[in-house]
């Protein structure tokens, strides 16, 4: 009998991305809701991503909220992300979003993102600046390899007998 083999993996891409908006005070007086600030643009994966936070969220009545942005035009992606703000007192990570599966697509012209609403605390904004932390994993197609001939597989060990006195 001849044997055969191939396998199957999935390449996989991860970045990570910090964002700092210094002044907050300033920026949330500054920014009407539904305005936001856009981090600096960051690749992962063979697409360009951007975090978008809004100070005074989203739309009219809402708490801020943080988001992920794809950049690249004219593309569709599936992304797992995960959004953190950083306690400027403790250094501790509090996630906002964790392991969130999302689909991006920028092929109809618009922007396409996914994010959270949160409750911005003292100890998220001490010393007047919030640090938002944006981890972004992609995986890529599965990629099967050529088939290959193999050794067949060693015959199974014998089964133990004990010994009986």
């Amino acid at each position: 009998m001849t044997w055969t083999a191939s396998t199957c993996t999935t390449p996989i891409a991860q970045g990570a991305h910090a964002f700092t908006v210094y002044q907050h005070g300033l920026v949330k007086r500054t920014t009407a809701a539904g305005e936001f600030v856009r981090s600096g643009t960051f690749a992962v994966g063979g697409y360009d991503w951007a975090v978008r936070y809004y100070p005074n969220g989203d739309s009219a009545d809402e708490a801020a909220s943080v988001v992920l942005e794809l950049m690249t035009a004219d593309t569709a992606a599936s992304a797992v992300y995960e959004l953190k703000a950083v306690d400027q007192v403790t250094g501790e990570r509090l996630v906002l979003r964790e392991d969130k599966t999302a689909a991006f697509d920028t092929r109809n012209g618009q922007f396409s993102c996914s994010g959270v609403q949160f409750v911005e605390t003292p100890a998220f904004l001490a010393g007047d600046f919030l640090s938002i932390e944006c981890i972004v994993t992609i995986f890529g197609e599965p990629r099967v390899s050529k088939t290959n001939k193999m050794p067949p597989p060693p015959p199974p060990p014998p089964p133990e007998t004990s010994d009986v006195s």
